[in-house]
């Protein structure tokens, strides 16, 4: 089992779901080359940035793994052979409404480019913000200005799957990432999240994801290069191209590694996150939310999940994951779906909400770092603690399902 960079043994009778193990690529900047060298549907990232004069290249945050030291030095090289001086282009850090990250932070996500280009981070409550107007279906449009008044954006993101967008990547560094917290509150909101089609490993038909892809029309987003990775953040695949099309064909090609079925329930389900999510509990959980709201969960109900990470930063130090902790210790589970049905959650609710859609059904325990108190999510110091308290009342041992990445395996039911 996962736990940060850690392996737990899990010590008693057990169902497995081991991650899948693909072959990463020997040659990670090598791989990023050649796909920007033929990206399919679309010209070459060099013939986009002719006659460009500010570019902007949005990249992830520590929140989640990303090569962004292999892919930024082939994508400068492309700028520059379409004309376009490292001095014109900017790397946006897209934190959302995660904590702001120090200087050597930054330098340390970005690499060698941070010697070559600006670097900054967009951070959605104290990054200056263009308005952009409104969807269509009434979001604000407010996006940091670097990325908003460039006349190129390109975006570096991670596939995988996303409990609201489906799959991560796309647009989705420029449409969350760089986003301001108007932007942000309105598409996380969980009257929103909560309609038809917003869903876990889903994008046709999904609201979420149709509203971000707009939201990124809005700016001079036209080119991407996403990847897939391995449990060890190792790159797997790349595409280059439309945001869209990148996304779509990574997604094509790796749905079902992602994807598990049973024909089971269990007593107790054990999942392992790795770092670096494991940090924080509003990270950790999503292990949590993709096992509990999958449409025929693993777990029965009133059974126990237990989700293993060390917590390092607490429930998380940015101001979305304090609002987040605010909101579960406040208010019961029955009480916070009914608010955030009716009233705005602001930053972090949307995820205090859905953990308390969890925890309205099924048990919720955390075995590494201790969850701050009052949040409804018990603590146990080891795996058998857990398997001790996950015991059915007929005295029989709990049935137990361990999946070793619950970040990347969606566990779902027959149908």
């Amino acid at each position: 089992m996962w736990s940060g960079r850690d392996r737990l043994r899990v010590p008693f009778a057990t169902d497995v779901l081991p991650p899948a193990t693909p072959v990463p690529a020997d040659d990670p900047a090598g791989a990023v080359r050649r796909a920007l060298a033929a990206p399919p549907g679309t010209e070459r990232l060099s013939s986009l940035a002719r006659g460009a004069a500010r570019v902007a290249i949005a990249v992830p945050d520590g929140s989640r793994k990303a090569p962004t030291p292999d892919v930024l030095p082939p994508v400068l090289a492309e700028l520059e052979a379409g004309g376009v001086s490292p001095a014109s282009t900017t790397v946006v850090v897209g934190c959302g409404m995660h904590r702001d990250p120090s200087r050597d932070e930054i330098v340390g996500l970005v690499g060698g480019a941070a010697g070559r280009v600006e670097t900054i981070a967009a951070q959605g409550r104290v990054t200056p913000q263009a308005d952009l107007g409104t969807t269509a279906t009434g979001c604000p449009v407010r996006i940091a200005r670097r990325v908003a008044e460039a006349d190129l954006v390109v975006a570096v993101g991670v596939v995988e799957p996303h409990l609201y967008a489906g799959y991560s990547g796309g647009v989705k560094a420029v449409a969350i990432g760089c986003a301001g917290e108007e932007t942000i509150v309105w598409t996380h909101s969980p009257a929103f999240i909560a309609r038809p089609g917003v869903e876990l490993l889903r994008l046709a038909g999904n609201p979420f994801q149709a509203c971000l892809r707009e939201i990124a029309r809005r700016t001079s987003l036209r080119f991407a290069v996403n990847v897939v990775l391995d449990q060890d953040g190792g790159l797997v695949e790349v595409a280059a191209g439309g945001p869209a099309a990148v996304q779509e064909r990574l997604v094509k090609h790796n749905a079902e590694t992602w994807l598990r079925r049973t024909d089971r329930t269990y007593d107790l389900v054990v999942a392992g996150v790795p770092a670096p999510k494991d940090a924080s509990l509003y990270q950790a959980t999503r292990a949590a939310t993709y096992l509990g709201l999958a449409d025929r969960p693993a777990v029965r109900d009133g059974g126990l999940i237990v989700v293993c990470a060390g917590l390092a930063e607490g429930a998380g130090d940015g101001p979305a994951e304090e609002h987040f902790a605010d909101l579960l210790r406040e208010h019961g589970p029955g009480d916070l779906l009914r608010r955030g049905l009716d009233t705005p959650l602001g930053p972090g609710g949307q995820r205090a909400w859905v953990v308390a859609r969890v925890l309205s059904r099924f048990r919720l325990g955390m075995v590494g770092g201790r969850p701050p108190a009052g949040l409804g999510i018990e603590h146990f110091e080891d795996l058998e603690e857990a398997f001790r308290a996950a015991a059915p009342r007929d005295g029989r041992d709990p049935e137990v399902l361990a999946v070793a990445d619950a970040m990347t395996t969606v566990v779902r039911g027959y149908e």
